[in-house]
């Protein structure tokens, strides 16, 4: 399933883009799009804005300061 497999990607790396998501696991981009949307709303991953979107688990990275 792809959210397995973006969860699984994300506990390797501090943050991604949902783009490089997809290309680092194999899957479609609006695949990627629609599971990191579910695990956002399920409180597992979020969204940082840093000029540009990025998605991390939740909690990885320090808020900016």
């Amino acid at each position: 399933m792809v959210k397995e497999k973006v969860l699984a990607y994300l506990d390797t790396i501090e943050k991604a883009k949902s783009k490089e998501i997809a290309k680092a696991i194999g899957e479609l981009k609006g695949a990627v799009d629609n599971a990191v949307k579910e695990l956002a709303m399920e409180d597992k991953v979020e969204y940082l804005y840093i000029t540009t979107t990025f998605v991390a688990l939740k909690g990885k990275v320090a808020p900016p300061e």
